[in-house]
């Protein structure tokens, strides 16, 4: 058994479990509220033994800890958590139900004698209408929704449409299991699940999804994704808002997160209309080498994955310590900053760098996960330079220059050093150092100085151009 403890930063947490064994636990929240998770009918979000991956949503701040234990071998179902059952997607005949409307689950799949029909049940605060811009369908709030919210759970049922046929209708129902609409749909609705970087092995099986099908693609989309769980028949994910969605938005997604290839589904001349527009939708393979790494914390591991070994990248996790900030612009890159006073000579952070072999620097990319932040590293101003290696310093390596600094550091071994405060750094100052002072005296080894750049610091003591 371990016990985690968690501080809540947002609506949601993913944890990232060590094993794929389904599990028993309890979450204690604050103000004594507790939620027990014990069987897979009794509670809501999910855990699955499919899936080392466990999402745990909550409307408030606050610790959150969890105990999790191995759940006995006669228990293989999922897990699920939260507030009520998850209705499961339902595969069977037309009407076998005796009463067919009440029982409909949120997505299930029916064969007739015209073919597979598809019934969806879309949620209260979302409409499926006509499209202006062009032919087709788009999906419209009619509730509004705060960033960060979840918007909705959905499903999408795991398909040969080989077997099936690539065309069937798609019956919309109201959760007052009211009929709403009927449509024709085809594959383009739908989400290949055999490209590199997805989930199965079969050559034709597709993610075929209810009403929220229609929802169309930005560049710059309002909602992603989260995968929940995933079974052979079924998968399972959260609607998330990016930004606010006011009433009579459009709600939309970006498709290069789905697809690593498109394989014929592509969009050649993409109509999103945004500021952000890319031009074209051809699948995460497509995007451009900056925005796959701004987009990798949205994907699911199998497209990381893909992602990671077709373009040789190395990924770092880094913790950002107590009291620093990173505060990231597209104007200004990324900075660190101080979320609490520093005094005069008080140690803000231990830190250790990996040791980077200079043939793996020229060959391989670097990306640095911050706290769930991924960030492309650029290799002449995010490392220093020794004779024989490079360091990496984790969040550190977004630390201004200043003619000026606030802070000074001092090696303790040959990969850990301490930073101090020189000056008083009050809450929101940027934390600084002398990019010509960072020698590492415990390896006698000097800085190479491998960029040059001209100082902006606006220190009275400024040298103006500088090589470090």
């Amino acid at each position: 058994a371990q016990k985690l403890s968690f501080s809540l930063l947002s609506t949601h947490l993913i944890i990232q479990l060590s094993h794929h064994q389904p599990i028993i636990a309890m979450i204690t929240m604050g103000q004594n509220e507790s939620i027990h998770l014990a069987s897979p009918t009794s509670t809501a979000a999910f855990v699955s033994p499919l899936s080392n991956r466990m999402m745990i949503s909550s409307q408030q701040h606050g610790q959150l800890q969890l105990q999790a234990v191995a759940m006995p071998e006669a228990v293989s179902s999922p897990i699920t958590i939260v507030e009520k059952p998850i209705p499961h997607l339902t595969i069977g005949a037309e009407n076998s139900d005796p009463n067919p409307v009440r029982n409909l689950k949120p997505l299930e799949v029916r064969q007739t004698d015209g073919g597979m029909v598809l019934i969806s049940i879309i949620p209260n605060g979302f409409a499926v209408v006509d499209n202006e811009k062009f032919a087709g369908k788009k999906i419209v709030a009619t509730e509004s929704h705060l960033q960060g919210s979840v918007m909705y759970t959905g499903y999408a049922a795991m398909l040969d449409l080989s077997s099936i046929g690539q065309v069937f209708e798609v019956k919309i129902y109201s959760e007052d299991r009211e009929l709403l609409s009927k449509h024709y749909n085809d594959d383009t609705h739908s989400v290949d699940d055999h490209a590199p970087g997805s989930k199965t092995g079969s050559e034709s099986k597709r993610q075929v999804y209810g009403w929220d099908g229609f929802m169309n693609h930005s560049c710059d989309a309002n909602a992603y994704f989260p995968l929940l769980y995933r079974t052979p028949t079924e998968m399972c994910y959260q609607a998330i808002a990016l930004r606010d969605i006011n009433v009579g938005d459009e709600v939309t997604c970006d498709y290069a997160l789905f697809d690593y290839q498109c394989n014929g589904h592509e969009i050649e001349l993409c109509a999103c209309g945004s500021t952000k527009c890319r031009g074209k939708m051809l699948g995460f393979q497509g995007l451009p080498l900056q925005t796959k790494v701004e987009l990798l914390c949205m994907v699911e591991e199998e497209i990381k994955d893909k992602f990671l070994q077709e373009e040789n990248v190395v990924v770092y996790q880094s913790y950002l310590p107590q009291g620093i900030g990173l505060v990231t612009s597209s104007e200004d890159g990324s900075h660190l900053v101080a979320t609490r006073r520093f005094d005069i000579g008080q140690p803000l952070f231990i830190n250790s760098a990996q040791l980077i072999p200079m043939d793996d620097l020229t060959s391989k990319k670097f990306v640095l996960d911050v706290d769930g932040k991924y960030i492309l590293l650029d290799k002449e101003h995010h490392f220093i330079y020794r004779d024989e290696y490079a360091e990496m310093l984790g969040f550190d390596s977004f630390m201004d220059h200043s003619c000026s600094p606030s802070t000074e550091q001092e090696y303790i071994t040959k990969n850990e050093y301490v930073v101090r405060a020189k000056k008083v750094i009050l809450p929101g100052d940027k934390i600084t150092c002398d990019y010509g002072s960072l020698e590492n005296s415990v390896a006698k080894q000097k800085n190479l100085g491998t960029s040059s750049f001209v100082c902006k610091c606006g220190e009275s003591n400024c040298r103006g151009a500088l090589v470090c």
